[in-house]
């Protein structure tokens, strides 16, 4: 059995996992048709659950987000399976994508945060739209453990 992992120390772990990778896959729902679309962004994810990402005004991922804001993200190791796949280790972010508008007074400051992360991403966000997806829900799995260390928000 187990001992439940605390709340802070699974948002640690997380965002530990994710300062390793550049980006996650990111799954939307189709504007046009309400199908999945999943699609590899560069992100950031903060200690808050909270994950930073940019895009262009076109892209479809961008179209479904502001049709349908609920998002999923899925970040994980896995280039770690070609050597030892008990290490495996992801993180899934379920939540809504809130776009921060330019003028916004916490624009800045995120997309110092994403360009600290990586100067692409941040590149990617100049002239597009810069998202956080505000959590619903945090889980983290790691190695072969069958504990999902789950993290709930309000």
């Amino acid at each position: 059995v187990t001992e439940p992992m605390p709340r802070e120390e699974i948002l640690r772990a997380a965002a530990a996992i994710a300062a390793e990778q550049v980006g996650g896959a990111l799954a939307t729902t189709h504007a046009e048709d309400g199908t999945p679309y999943v699609t590899f962004v560069l992100c950031h994810l903060r200690e808050t659950g909270e994950v930073l990402f940019g895009s262009g005004t076109r892209p479809q991922h961008t179209r479904n987000i502001l049709a349908t804001p609920e998002v999923s993200f899925l970040i994980d190791n896995r280039e770690v399976i070609r050597g030892d796949w008990t290490a495996f280790s992801r993180v899934v972010i379920e939540g809504r994508a809130v776009e921060i508008p330019p003028d916004d007074a916490r624009y800045q400051p995120l997309l110092g945060e994403l360009a600290g992360k990586n100067r692409m991403a941040a590149m990617f966000t100049d002239g597009g739209k810069l998202f956080v997806v505000v959590p619903r829900r945090l889980i983290l799995m790691q190695g072969l453990e069958a504990v999902r260390h789950i993290v709930e928000f309000e």
